[in-house]
């Protein structure tokens, strides 16, 4: 099908989403001040005033609350949990706080599933659920990492939750208006969902990933995402780790849009991340990616399409060796200014000849269709020579110690690869074949086990 007719059925779709969710909304005098609950507050020893009964309370009864701005935090010391057909509107400088020291995740939906041993199915799915405005804020200076900060509960029950807010097993969901702070996990987890919104969202001193998208998730608009945070602003992880998610499988019509990495932010990537994901039972699942458009994008240097399982020994077997699909990827409207590898290896640093090329689309999975349209990308080959536009093949690393950081196994193809006014080092190219390059593994280590090869089959612009 024609790209642009495939590109205009994805937007159509979306819009379609975005009305039913603009829809969903509740009109403003149904909104109950969360006031009407303060017998539910409690003061800890310092007396801070600790909100998470009357949140709960009112979440249960109400259909709608509304949070005004006050002199001092609500503070929550424990999970609030978020029924159906409920709605949370925030003043924009009021502060939802939790409490120092708590290791729990801070809000979800109610029937949340994990899929980490076998696919969770469609029952009980959570629908209608919505948050606009408020300041939402832990507590953390740093990173924590996984299992201890942002738990499903205290006993980790849901291995793979670090985040702050957390919704999945879910259909029609508005998160808009927000702003995130001092998050040590992800400032939100979602995934098995279908018919989501995340808007005008910022990060303010977040020490994880923004917005980390899992699988099995369908018709999702990612609009106006800025800010400073320690990891992906927007990781769209359909295959992902163990400890970083609790569900796997494909995404299918994304908008991604008008993204801004703060320049001060540690990490400048952004992660696709197919690849074949395996239950306890032996059966897999293809964490495939299928009519993306991102566009709009400015301050991130590489965006990852390639799987990436866990490091492992070199030697033993990873996770999983199947690379996973995509097909029509719209990247549109993108600024990269690749001034470095994100990823600072001595292979990268040092332009090694096989194992050392790194580029602004480091692609390592099948895909049938992606295109590239006013992509304006700034290479410093004087002094990284194996950087460029695109890469597609195999990625290595070895460490001193004995450990495979990649997947040296992979072998790709790119069936068709469309570009369009690409401008490279403040020219315009024509031929973008200077610019893109195929990465061979031929036994590079003498093992065996770095073999496998990236192609690019066909170009057009």
């Amino acid at each position: 099908m024609d790209r642009e007719i495939v590109k205009q059925n994805i937007y159509n779709r979306l819009s379609g989403v975005e009305k039913l969710l603009a829809d969903m909304l509740p009109s403003e005098e149904v909104y109950v001040d969360i006031h009407k609950y303060i017998q539910y507050v409690r003061k800890d020893s310092r007396g801070l005033e600790i909100w998470t009964d009357a949140f709960n309370v009112a979440l249960r009864e109400e259909k709608a609350i509304y949070i005004p701005k006050a002199e001092q935090p609500y503070y929550i010391d424990g999970s609030v949990i978020i029924p159906s057909q409920r709605h949370i509107r925030a003043d924009e400088d009021a502060v939802i706080r939790q409490l120092e020291g708590v290791r729990v995740l801070m809000f979800r939906n109610e029937h949340t599933v994990d899929g980490t041993y076998c696919p969770p199915g469609r029952a009980n799915r959570d629908s209608d659920i919505s948050i606009t405005g408020g300041r939402w804020e832990e507590s953390y200076t740093s990173r924590a990492g996984y299992g201890k900060s942002g738990m499903y509960d205290d006993n980790r029950s849901f291995y793979g939750v670090s985040t702050c807010m957390l919704f999945n097993n879910i259909e029609n969901l508005s998160l808009r208006n927000m702003t995130f702070a001092h998050t040590a996990g992800f400032a939100v987890q979602a995934a098995e969902m279908e018919n989501a919104i995340f808007e005008n969202i910022t990060f303010e001193n977040c020490y994880a990933d923004g917005l980390h998208i899992n699988g099995n998730s369908e018709n999702l608009i990612i609009r106006n995402i800025a800010g400073e945070v320690g990891d992906d602003l927007v990781a769209l992880n359909m295959y992902d780790w163990k400890n970083s998610s609790v569900n796997f499988g494909p995404a299918r019509n994304v908008l991604c849009e008008n993204l801004r990495l703060a320049p001060n932010s540690r990490y400048k990537a952004l992660r696709i991340s197919p690849g074949v994901y395996y239950f306890e039972d032996g059966s897999g699942i293809n964490c495939a990616v299928e009519d993306f458009i991102i566009k709009n994008v400015s301050g991130i240097h590489t965006f990852k399409l390639y799987l990436q399982t866990p490091r492992h020994r070199v030697g033993e077997e990873p996770g999983s060796k199947e690379v996973g699909s995509g097909d029509n990827l719209f990247f549109e409207d993108i600024t990269i200014d690749l001034t470095q590898p994100v990823d600072k290896f001595e292979e990268y640093l040092t332009s090694d000849r096989v194992r050392g090329a790194f580029a602004g689309f480091e692609i390592g999975t099948n895909i049938d269709n992606i295109s590239f349209e006013n992509i304006n990308i700034r290479l410093y080959q004087d002094r990284y020579p194996m950087s460029f536009l695109a890469c597609v093949g195999p990625k290595s690393i070895r460490t001193k110690d004995g450990w495979e950081i990649f997947d040296p196994y992979v072998d790709c193809k790119v069936k068709n690869l469309h570009a369009k006014n690409i401008v490279v080092n403040g020219e315009k190219i024509e031929d973008i074949r200077p610019y893109i390059y195929e990465i061979v593994f031929d036994d590079v280590y003498g093992d065996g086990l770095a073999v496998g090869k990236g192609v690019f089959e066909r170009i057009s612009s």
